[in-house]
């Protein structure tokens, strides 16, 4: 077998745009369950997230990567406790 190769550690712009894509992922992903599924819980809503996270995630990032080919620019705010600093 191979030497396993470790993984480089993500740096804090790579950890903020994954962050930035997931969060777009479950709003889509959360307004588009609840207009097809208007009765169903919170616990339905939360399996089926668990479900679609990796494929609505990639495609989430996809998206972001074709705003920012277009000219968009995107920054992840700092915590409030953070920006008091």
């Amino acid at each position: 077998m191979a030497d396993a190769k470790t993984k480089t550690p993500l740096t804090e712009e790579q950890k903020q745009r994954r962050w930035a894509g997931r969060r777009l992922a479950f709003l889509h992903f959360n307004q588009q369950y609840r207009a097809d599924n208007p009765e169903a819980s919170k616990e339905d809503r939360k399996a089926a997230w668990k479900e679609a996270k990796k494929a609505q995630t990639k495609i989430a990032l996809r998206t972001l990567t074709q705003m920012e080919r277009a000219g968009f620019g995107f920054t992840v705010p700092a915590p409030a406790a953070q920006a008091a600093e």
